[in-house]
């Protein structure tokens, strides 16, 4: 398991007022494309994994992640871990850290130690709670008032922003020749022969959407995939135009250090 040796303190910043100023600074914040998370955990439950899917969440991925025993912690936490890694997530900021029990804090300073991010703990107490600060013990941390860290927010505009073109389910599939390319599979060993709809096969939908972009490719694999090797092997398919049977002759150290360049193998 990758862990940082050497993570940065914690903050505990309390905010004993509860007031909405901070809060909507702390929201604020929130800007995942420039490594900051702020997370305001589901409310009325102190299951582990839930924290994980509000981390998941926050990082613009669906949840709940299928695929995983429904009680099991350990890998929604793993693909927390993974995307904040793989996103350059550099601060995770949590609202109302008063209320997480012990268990849910250390899950949170695991993920800390496995990824190196700036961890702060929001805590609407006069004091450090002592659920906190029992976790807190060993750990660099540091305390800081609301006030300091948290400034006063722009208020929302009074206009509400313009609702998102909503596109038809059709035009979801990302329908390039990457992906429809079927592996030399004997006929009776092939697992699936399916392909995604074309444009003919589909004419009672609305006009097929332009040619997708390197960035609109990016922005569908990121937001519509909660498992990060399943998106790397998608965004390797698509920019590479290499087979499933191609792909699966590649390792880890056939990725150039910049991840410029893929070596695959004959077998």
């Amino acid at each position: 398991m990758l862990s940082c040796d050497n993570p940065p303190p914690v903050t505990v910043v309390l905010d004993p007022g509860d007031d909405l100023v901070h809060t909507r600074a702390a929201l604020a914040g929130h800007v995942p494309e420039a490594g900051r998370l702020t997370v305001h955990p589901t409310p009325g439950t102190d299951c582990v994994f839930t924290l994980a899917y509000d981390v998941l969440a926050a990082l613009d991925k669906p949840v709940p992640v299928p695929g995983y025993r429904r009680l099991d912690p350990a890998p929604a936490w793993t693909l927390a871990a993974s995307w904040i890694l793989a996103t350059g997530t550099s601060h995770l900021m949590l609202l109302r850290a008063h209320f997480l029990t012990p268990h849910r804090l250390g899950t949170l300073l695991q993920l800390r130690h496995r990824t190196g991010c700036r961890l702060a703990l929001v805590c609407h107490t006069r004091h450090v709670p002592a659920p906190v600060g029992r976790a807190l013990a060993g750990v660099d941390h540091h305390v800081a008032e609301a006030a300091a860290l948290l400034p006063a927010a722009q208020p929302p505009t009074a206009t509400p922003p313009e609702p998102a073109t909503r596109r038809p389910l059709a035009n979801r599939w990302l329908n390039l020749p990457a992906l429809t390319t079927l592996s030399a599979f004997d006929a009776a060993t092939r697992p699936c022969q399916c392909t995604a709809p074309m444009a003919e096969d589909r004419d009672f939908f609305a006009p097929v959407v332009p040619a997708l972009t390197e960035a609109e490719v990016a922005l569908r694999l990121h937001r519509a995939i909660a498992h990060p090797n399943l998106a790397a092997q998608l965004a390797t398919a698509v920019f590479t135009a290499a087979s499933v049977t191609q792909l699966a002759t590649a390792h880890v150290r056939d990725l150039a250090p910049d991840a410029s360049t893929l070596t695959l193998h004959d077998d």
